[in-house]
């Protein structure tokens, strides 16, 4: 009889707990619930204290991963639309993108090397013989909070054919091929 009445006190002991787990759960997670969020509107940023590269609901934040980086919205551009605006109009394109700090999205065309230092990402466009060419950096973030890697270890990390992101500098076009430079390759690289 003590046998049962203890395995019912755990069993609800274990119930107890579990429904607290729940609420806790939803109450951290209960902002604006009922409403529906227009189509190409990001979600909500992080706190600025909040730890970086760490996917929430399946997606980073717009914020750089690099802490040394302020955790300001950046924008958010794809790769076929940067190609685009440099092929309508150049100045415009360079007074938009070059030298600001933004991140880019888009299909791995593939990883190349250039020299013994420098590791590029080629990022696939709406033209296939005109990718973006994104620099990576030689230190690059591989995971929460800041841990570092070199860019080899975070290119094996990225497929030919992978969605991609990377958060960059635009450094304007070069033979007709646009050009990003100091890039991170973002998450698990999608």
């Amino acid at each position: 009889m003590t046998d049962k009445i203890r395995q019912i006190a755990i069993a609800l002991i274990a119930l107890a707990v579990l429904a607290m787990l729940w609420l806790l759960g939803n109450d951290r997670n209960n902002a604006d619930d009922g409403a529906a969020t227009p189509a190409g509107v990001a979600l909500q940023t992080a706190p600025a204290d909040a730890a970086r590269g760490i996917p929430r609901n399946g997606t980073l934040d717009p914020v750089s991963i690099d802490p040394a980086r302020p955790a300001d919205r950046l924008p958010v551009y794809q790769a076929a639309t940067i190609l685009q605006d440099y092929r309508d109009d150049r100045d415009s394109a360079d007074r938009r993108y070059r030298g600001a700090y933004f991140i880019v999205e888009g299909v791995a065309s593939g990883i190349r090397r250039e020299g013994e230092a420098q590791v590029y990402l080629d990022i696939r466009t709406s033209d296939p013989e005109q990718p973006v060419r994104a620099n990576l950096l030689r230190r690059q973030i591989c995971g929460p909070a800041g841990r570092v890697c070199e860019v080899e270890a975070r290119a094996t990390m990225v497929r030919r054919g992978q969605k991609v992101a990377v958060e960059c500098t635009g450094a304007g076009i070069a033979d007709s091929t646009p050009v990003l430079e100091g890039c991170l390759l973002r998450g698990g690289a999608n």
